[in-house]
């Protein structure tokens, strides 16, 4: 990959790091040198990420905060600018996924998802958006979902991953110029503990790869993303899954 001055050991940090998605991302940039810091609403969760990158020699420091509390993320930029960890690479992988229609989804659970999904990833982008600034190579990238590009049957969690694709393309005009690059990951099926194994079948079956996607896949498109390489992929969404959502959809009714 392209190396670019200043993009060495760049500290990354990972939202939802305690998750499976999150916890590979965070073990990939560990293993591509970076400084990672570890954020989960449990802190138990981020800390066991963070002491498994400890383990394996690499610099690593846990923090448990609820990302919708603007005063907590603030408090938080001001801890890790007094230990030199303040971010250059950002990923906004926390989420909540919650399987409801609209007359299964209540109103209090409907605006809870679109808070974490949405308003956390801005709150985190407004906190650390002058550090990324300050890099002049920094990345910030959002995990979002297939669910949030088509028609898909979880009504609050395909509403958050669509507007968090939409917000990742217009932080890019707030990043004009900057040398920041904001792009969007929209995993499908992916083996985590989300993912509904009893519908395993028709996830294979409707996948031209036969095969869900592992969270390490994910986490490389995110190293690339982060990489000199990828200097001019700005304002995208990529699509990691398997081809699923070239030809087929995982929403069709045959079993409604």
């Amino acid at each position: 990959m392209t190396t670019w001055p200043g993009m060495q050991r760049r500290s990354a940090l990972i939202t939802g790091a305690g998750g499976g998605l999150g916890s590979a991302i965070a073990h990939r940039f560990a293993a591509d040198g970076h400084p990672v810091v570890c954020l989960d609403i449990e802190h138990a969760a981020a800390e066991r990420t963070a002491a498994a990158l400890v383990e394996t020699g690499a610099t690593a420091t846990a923090y448990g905060l609820d990302i919708t509390n603007e005063s907590a993320v603030e408090a938080m930029r001001e801890f890790l600018a007094t230990v030199d960890m303040l971010p250059r690479l950002v990923i906004n992988a926390a989420g909540i996924l919650y399987r409801g229609q609209v007359d299964t989804t209540d109103p209090a659970t409907f605006r809870r998802v679109l808070d974490v999904n949405v308003t956390g990833a801005y709150t985190v982008t407004r906190a650390f958006g002058p550090d990324l600034v300050a890099s002049g190579t920094g990345r910030l990238i959002n995990i979002a979902s297939i669910a949030g590009m088509n028609g898909h049957p979880f009504t609050a969690y395909a509403t958050s991953k669509g507007a968090l694709v939409n917000l990742t393309r217009a932080l890019v005009l707030d990043f004009w110029g900057t040398g920041v690059t904001v792009n969007a990951i929209c995993p499908g099926a992916m083996d985590t503990p989300m993912l509904n194994r009893s519908a395993m079948a028709s996830f294979l079956r409707k996948t031209p790869t036969k095969r869900v996607t592992a969270p390490d896949e994910v986490a490389g498109v995110c190293a690339f993303l982060a990489s000199g390489d990828a200097a001019s992929i700005n304002g995208q969404t990529v699509v990691v899954d398997g081809g699923a959502t070239a030809v087929f959809s995982y929403t069709d009714q045959e079993s409604s």
